[in-house]
């Protein structure tokens, strides 16, 4: 079987998919004339859109093309494709082919293939000869950050999921060891500094083995201390920025409390003898409101500049300050995407929620009801210990994949901007 793959529209679209809808949404996502993708469409006969792409591409593809409405599959790159009329009692973009594949199904028989026309250059109604997209191109100049459609929001996660599902225990071992080292150095004297310049080294270890990963289907725990090896000075810069930019971001807060105090008539002496829980009093509601209105304002960008800026670095070999102005301009160009990301993380975090509480409530309440029936003695605490250690470790497993998914994201939204071009 062929190394690569090639993703065939077969003409068809999915069940209850308008035509014209579907034509405008694949003209948006592949950036395409929508006369051509409607042309494609009305064609209703089989086109290799693309040629030559490896597993996890060709499965990407598919994903994407399905949401949009088009049926597709994947097959060994070089295979032919039918092109036999479409039947008459369907409307033309939904019409079942004949003579698809060149075989019955389970192992019938087979048909000959006819072969394809040749294209007439004066038609302008020919159906396009040629791939309709450029390749998701790990290889080459960085082709972004591009502007995307704001479902892409939803197939970062979606993406993300399909590598955590692909090495599911390697992707907890990763972050059971950052949130270890996390734990660790905060319980050291200025341990929470050290951790502050060393997080981004890390997230930068996790981009590389994504990548490779997702390129190889290699991965490793170790892979979260490549950062190290390879581009931590600059990694570790993105935090001196960052900081730099916090710091910036609590002296313009504090310009604004300290004149929000002036204005209403506080003493400094006075707010600091006062309950600091009185401050929004002190300084009154449109002052307040400033306050919250200049947080975000500041804090926003920051996190937006610092978003992709690990993958950028260690996956592009930009700088750090590079890196951080083109992960901002990333994020600024896909408000909307960024948008239904939120949401939908909200939504999963609601869902986890109560997965959680069942999956952990479950064994705890057993683990109570032995301890109950045996009145707290050495056998009630032997008979619930196994259960108290079971709901540990799900709740473990559970956190530790929602933090993985939610860290690959950073990934795939990176590759989907700035390596996906269209």
């Amino acid at each position: 079987m062929s190394a690569f793959h090639q993703v065939v529209f077969t003409g068809r679209l999915r069940p209850g998919i308008n035509a014209e809808q579907a034509a405008r949404d694949f003209a948006a996502v592949f950036k395409l004339p929508e006369e051509k993708a409607w042309r494609l469409i009305l064609d209703a006969r089989e086109h290799v859109l693309k040629r030559e792409v490896d597993d996890a591409n060709a499965e990407r593809y598919r994903e994407v093309l399905e949401e949009i409405g088009l049926e597709v599959r994947i097959e060994p790159a070089g295979t032919p494709v039918g092109t036999a009329a479409p039947a008459q009692d369907q409307p033309a973009a939904q019409r079942p082919l004949s003579g698809a594949t060149g075989a019955e199904p389970d192992g019938v028989g087979t048909r000959a293939q006819q072969p394809a026309p040749e294209p007439d250059p004066g038609n302008p109604y020919a159906p396009p000869q040629a791939e309709l997209t450029q390749p998701l191109s790990d290889e080459g100049p960085m082709a972004g950050p591009q502007s995307l459609p704001a479902g892409h929001g939803w197939l970062w996660i979606k993406d993300a999921y399909a590598l955590f599902r692909g090495k599911p225990f390697v992707w907890m071992g990763v972050y059971l060891v950052i949130n270890t080292m996390s734990l660790v150095l905060n319980w050291i004297p200025l341990g929470s500094l050290v951790w502050f310049f060393i997080a981004p080294i890390l997230a930068g270890g996790v981009m590389a083995g994504a990548r490779q990963f997702d390129r190889q289907g290699v991965a490793r725990v170790g892979m979260v201390f490549d950062g190290f090896s390879e581009r931590g000075g600059q990694l570790a810069l993105i935090a001196v920025f960052y900081l730099v930019g916090i710091l910036l971001a609590a002296l313009a807060l504090g310009l604004v409390v300290a004149a929000g105090l002036a204005v209403s008539g506080t003493s400094l002496e006075l707010m600091m003898e006062d309950n600091p829980a009185a401050l929004p009093a002190m300084m009154g509601a449109a002052w307040v409101l400033l306050l919250v209105l200049v947080f975000f304002a500041l804090i926003v960008p920051l996190v937006m500049a610092y978003w992709f800026a690990p993958a950028l670095v260690m996956l592009e070999g930009l700088d750090a300050l590079p890196a951080m102005q083109a992960s901002f301009r990333a994020c600024w160009l896909n408000i909307m995407p960024f948008l239904v990301f939120g949401l939908a993380v909200l939504g999963l975090s609601l869902v986890f929620a109560v997965v959680m509480s069942v999956a952990v409530g479950i064994p705890v309440a057993i683990a109570s009801g032995a301890a109950s029936l045996f009145n707290g003695s050495v056998l009630g605490f032997a008979a619930a210990t196994p259960f108290g250690l079971l709901a540990f470790v799900i709740g473990l497993a559970l956190i530790l994949a929602a933090v993985a998914i939610m860290s690959l994201a950073q990934y795939t939204g990176y590759r989907d901007i700035f390596r996906h071009a269209g």
